[in-house]
């Protein structure tokens, strides 16, 4: 059954090049419409971690629920799996930034944007890596991943806004 709704859904590869061609086009946004405060909480206002976790976030989730409506019902656990698999790349991206940084002492534009397609590579895979265990078809984890997608997008949406005073949420430039 898995290999049949696979075959109707959107291949990682073809999710991954989606997310990363919009996550690269996500990060000039702002700049591109003049600081519109409608497009704030999707994209990045500022070089933070937490901003740049929004090109990741963002692309994927759009992406992740265009796949379930159209076919990821009919495959059991697609969203929770999806929504675990975006969960790893947004604590892969700021715990590799931190780590070569703290090692190296400074941050180095190349290594910024490899770890960008390394999460979200990550995601995608761990996505398909739970999709290919024993399948989980629980409505209680589909509504539990609506909830972390509602929670995450409203945390995204405040904190542009409203930041915490934290490493995390400091623009270095």
């Amino acid at each position: 059954m898995l290999s049949e709704g696979r075959k109707k859904c959107f291949s990682d590869f073809f999710g991954f090049l989606i997310v990363s061609i919009s996550g690269c086009i996500n990060h000039f946004l702002y700049q591109l419409s003049g600081g519109s405060s409608l497009l704030a909480p999707f994209v990045p206002i500022n070089e933070s971690i937490w901003e740049h976790l929004k090109l990741l976030f963002f692309p994927y989730v759009v992406l992740l629920l265009i796949e379930f409506f159209l076919c990821g019902r009919e495959i059991p656990g697609f969203l929770f799996s999806g929504i675990t698999g975006v969960l790893c790349g947004l604590i892969f991206i700021p715990s590799a930034y931190y780590l070569y940084t703290g090692i190296t002492g400074k941050n180095f534009f190349l290594i910024d944007i490899l770890i960008f397609f390394a999460a979200v590579y990550l995601s995608f895979r761990i996505r398909s890596s739970r999709l290919s265990k024993e399948p989980d078809n629980g409505i209680m984890k589909n509504i539990s991943a609506f909830i972390l997608i509602f929670c995450l997008s409203a945390l995204f949406a405040g904190f542009t806004f409203f930041p915490p005073d934290s490493p995390l949420f400091e623009n270095p430039l």
